[in-house]
């Protein structure tokens, strides 16, 4: 049975407070790498700063930023605070956020997110590096910038959240690891795995130190039906919010057509409930759900595929306390 670097937790709608306890107890069972996302979530680097201030051991992870909303170097300003705060413990999640939001809501131009993106990681990790850095980019242009302090690291791991066949490739050009977005089923993983492993070749690299992460719903009971019931509301809405991707690889290498994707938004459009489209079909495909037994053979399989470090993503209605206990019981134990 193949091993995992580690277990990592994802919550993104608790109180602030109640992100350090979860953090807390997480860590106390063994978890490696505490994620938090941003978008109009609570803001991650505040939310990271408390984390680093009453933990020890487990790293603080952005999961995701984007470049549009924070700039390059105030990415690297506030990073390099919190690498004070944590002593050396973060990790940098970069991704293109949700065009929704940033142009639509916000009227910030989406141009070249994959530009975007790379010139983030390079921007960022010059400005860690010391010294004045002049950088000209297709999206980011900066003159004669340095941080006037130099964090503890001259480098920070920095991980690409990307879903696409091209941006799977710079991951592994330039990236030091990979977040897989909810909705990742086994054949997914290995559909992005072969394409991030071909972009490392291209760069002369192996993936070797290369880690892979995994946004993975995990509903565990001995209730094996209540369960499986948990994670298909949120499943459902999701995937209403999916369906002009609906002929996207995440789907496609899972087994499902268009069509069974585009329901999910017709059913909203009609004014009903997505959740009844739910079947096993799309359970067993994108969450981990159901008995101890059933959710081991489950994870297996994504780790069978390469993921090395599975995150525990948070389901709406389920205690993130609870999941955090159920994994350290019934998953870890197994896989580490």
């Amino acid at each position: 049975m193949r091993k995992v670097r580690e277990f990592g937790i994802g919550i993104e709608s608790a109180l602030a407070k109640e992100f350090v306890a979860h953090a807390q107890l997480a860590e106390s069972l063994g978890f490696g790498t505490f994620w938090i996302p941003e978008d109009l979530y609570r803001g991650a680097f505040t939310l990271a700063s408390a984390i680093a201030s009453n933990t020890k051991r487990m790293r603080i992870g952005m999961g995701i930023l984007n470049p549009y909303v924070r700039h390059p170097a105030t990415i690297a300003m506030e990073l390099g605070a919190l690498e004070e705060i944590s002593d050396g413990r973060s990790v940098l999640g970069i991704g293109a956020g949700l065009r929704m939001w940033i142009e639509g809501q916000l009227g910030i131009p989406y141009v070249k997110p994959a530009a975007a993106m790379r010139e983030t990681i390079e921007i960022v990790r010059a400005l860690f590096g010391g010294g004045d850095v002049t950088y000209q980019g297709k999206v980011f242009k900066v003159s004669n910038l340095n941080l006037h302090f130099r964090p503890p690291r001259a480098r920070v791991p920095a991980y690409l959240g990307v879903l696409g066949p091209k941006n799977l490739e710079m991951a592994g050009q330039i990236a030091d690891g990979l977040i897989l977005s909810v909705m990742t089923s086994p054949a997914y993983a290995r559909y992005a795995i072969d394409h991030v492993r071909a972009g490392a070749a291209k760069a002369g690299r192996t993936l070797d130190d290369f880690e892979i992460c995994a946004n993975l719903f995990i509903s565990i009971s001995e209730d094996e039906k209540a369960a499986r019931d948990a994670v298909r509301p949120f499943m459902a809405m999701l995937l209403s919010f999916m369906t002009s991707q609906a002929d996207h690889p995440m789907f496609t290498v899972a087994g499902f057509e268009p069509g069974e994707i585009r329901q999910f938004g017709e059913a909203v459009a009609n004014g009903q409930s997505p959740v009844p489209l739910v079947t096993d079909k799309f359970v067993d495909a994108f969450a981990i759900a159901g008995s101890p037994e059933r959710c081991r053979d489950a994870i297996a399989n994504t780790i069978e595929a390469g993921v090395t470090s599975p995150i525990a993503f948070e389901v709406p209605g389920i205690d993130p306390d609870k999941t955090i206990r159920d994994v350290a019981a019934h998953l870890m134990p197994h896989f580490l």
